[in-house]
């Protein structure tokens, strides 16, 4: 296997048609404090990359059996899964039941903490530049996708919202909001990457849960 990237939370290695993650315990954050939605590493906890592994496998299979592709082909060990090779697309997806975290600090004044929401956001997957908000003419004038993958997103992103959100409920918790990766294959869009308690947060009695607690919700 080569390694072809070392990210934050994960490394990620070519093995032929396949691409293999090794996921990390790295804690992420803002400002030194635990944050899912934040962008830097702030220290390192026993067992998170097996925890964020084990809530992927959970998540995507429930997503495949609701009809939506993935790119997750198989756990190998507790830190290592094997995925499909699709060609990612440089952005995130984020979708907003609430407002919560970064949209709170960049919108405040006009938005009180956990305000309904239920909107689509597209973000560009750039570290170096703070993974910043971009809009959809931007996306489509810098051909990072076409007109027709940017309106699949949205519709999938909306689809794994109810999917998720349901999911929750029926376990007394709150889906704040979660964000979604997307790569093309053979003409076709998978959502790829990760789902976890990395790239989402969910509620209980207006706290947010712990890796511990959503890795128990998610076996």
């Amino acid at each position: 296997m080569r390694l072809i990237y070392c990210g934050k939370t994960k490394d990620v290695y070519e093995d032929g048609p396949y691409l293999v993650f090794y996921f990390k315990d790295s804690l992420l954050g803002e400002d030194g404090r635990e944050d899912t939605g934040g962008n830097e590493v702030i220290g390192e906890k026993p067992g998170k990359g097996s925890a964020v592994l084990k809530q992927t496998e959970f998540l995507f299979s429930l997503l495949e059996r609701n009809g939506i592709r993935t790119h997750f082909v198989e756990r190998i060990d507790e830190r290592r899964a094997r995925f499909l090779k699709a060609e990612r697309i440089p952005l995130e997806t984020i979708y907003r039941f609430k407002a919560y975290g970064s949209f709170l600090r960049k919108y405040s004044g006009w938005v009180e903490s956990l305000q309904e929401l239920g909107i689509v956001e597209f973000t560009l997957k750039d570290d170096s530049l703070g993974d910043p908000l971009i809009t959809e003419e931007a996306i489509l004038r810098l051909g990072i996708a076409s007109e027709g993958e940017l309106e699949e997103m949205k519709e999938v992103t909306k689809r794994v919202a109810e999917i998720l959100a349901e999911f929750f409920s029926a376990k007394g918790l709150e889906l704040i909001d979660f964000k979604l990766e997307f790569g093309r294959l053979n003409g076709e869009l998978l959502v790829i990457d990760e789902l976890s308690g990395d790239t989402m947060r969910v509620m209980k009695g207006g706290r947010l849960l712990s890796q511990e607690e959503l890795l128990e919700v998610v076996e």
